[in-house]
């Protein structure tokens, strides 16, 4: 017979796939923003009693990646436009902390293999959206890693998480200049100079918000 903590163990396991597993689905894009689901339907997807299904739910409602009507219905959170803006504040100040600190503190060289493909994608013009995400992510968490603060990495990790619950559909695919946008921090970073690392990340942040306001208004 399993003890109690073996039984512990694995509802903890389970509710941590529900979870990872639930947020994929967000971050692919799988599920849209406002999109309705049930616990009954998505238990029945992942083949998992409801109980740890309901804590990986917590979790993510707790994140507001997730909400649940006033009728007891879970959807998909969307987040509106002045939110994004406040999270666009928010990042604009640890991402260019995270970034000085980075020039200061990164092993000499650290930021060359991210550099060369930085160049790579500015080259690659017509590179499709999950490649560039995938990189985008690398040179975000090049930097936030390597800050030496970890507490600070994840905080930049949660807010560049919410920002991403935005319709990304409607994203411009201008990867070069993002890219342009990358290496002007990393080359800063490389030169140990936390002062340009810090206002070349600015200046990224700025461009990020201002997509953002396209992407959302369409103009």
């Amino acid at each position: 017979m399993r003890d109690a903590s073996e039984i512990i163990d694995e509802k903890q396991t389970l509710s941590e796939q529900a979870y990872q597993y639930v947020r994929s689905l967000i971050f692919a894009n799988e599920v849209k923003p406002g999109e309705i689901f049930t616990e009954r339907k998505l238990a029945e997807r992942l083949n998992i009693s409801r109980t740890p299904l309901r804590s990986a739910i917590t979790r993510l409602t707790g994140e507001r990646l997730l909400e649940r009507l006033a009728n007891g219905t879970l959807v998909i959170r969307e987040v509106p436009l002045d939110e994004l803006l406040q999270i666009m504040v928010i990042r604009r100040q640890l991402e260019s902390e995270a970034a000085a600190q980075t020039a200061v503190r990164a092993r000499p060289g650290a930021a060359e293999p991210l550099i060369a493909e930085t160049h790579e994608v500015i080259a690659s013009p017509e590179m499709e959206l999950e490649p560039f995400w995938a990189y985008d992510d690398r040179f975000h968490v090049f930097i936030a890693e390597n800050s030496g603060m970890p507490l600070l990495a994840e905080m930049i990790a949660n807010n560049r998480d919410k920002a991403r619950m935005c319709h990304v559909v409607r994203m411009e695919r201008n990867f070069a200049e993002q890219a342009r946008e990358h290496l002007g921090v990393l080359e800063a970073i490389a030169a140990q100079d936390p002062d340009r690392a810090r206002a070349e990340m600015i200046r990224h942040t700025d461009c990020v918000r201002d997509r953002f306001l396209r992407w959302y208004t369409g103009i």
